[in-house]
């Protein structure tokens, strides 16, 4: 098993599993939209990364990035995106809680940072443009020339 991905497994359900809602505190005002500011290409990224966040389905991942999160060495993207759909969890947040932010296109490669108003751990994600879709190809834990990034940096 690759100890960067078992991180990964570990860290990712925690950062978007904290995204629960609370039942009742003064941060249960929907907070303002950002979606009113982004490009056409950074809602596409925004819309591709949550999207997969929220669905077992392989459609809008790239098959290297299926077989880096498998957990065995020698798989195929068939193979991974099949352990991918077997062992989904069903996540206990939706899509109003998963804050995405710091979103960059460049050409056909963007990142974006996805974290939650309610914890303070991020990931860096890189989504690339195949064929006119965003597929997410890697985040920070998979990929080794993509650092963490501040959600506080302003999306361009």
């Amino acid at each position: 098993m690759k100890p960067a991905l078992v991180v990964a497994a570990l860290a990712l359900p925690l950062v978007v599993s904290a995204c629960g809602d609370d039942q009742g505190s003064s941060a249960d005002e929907p907070a303002p939209s950002a979606s009113s500011t982004l490009s056409d290409d950074q809602q596409a990224v925004r819309d591709a990364l949550v999207a997969s966040l929220l669905d077992p389905s392989c459609d809008l991942l790239t098959d290297d990035y299926l077989v880096e999160l498998s957990l065995f060495d020698d798989i195929t993207p068939d193979e991974a995106c099949d352990q991918r759909q077997k062992t989904w969890i069903e996540p206990q947040f939706g899509e109003d809680d998963i804050l995405v932010s710091n979103i960059q296109v460049a050409g056909d490669t963007a990142t974006a940072v996805v974290g939650s108003r309610y914890i303070n751990i991020t990931t860096t994600y890189r989504l690339t443009d195949v064929g006119g879709t965003w597929l997410v190809s890697c985040d920070d834990f998979t990929c080794d020339d993509l650092e963490a990034q501040s959600p506080d940096a302003p999306s361009s």
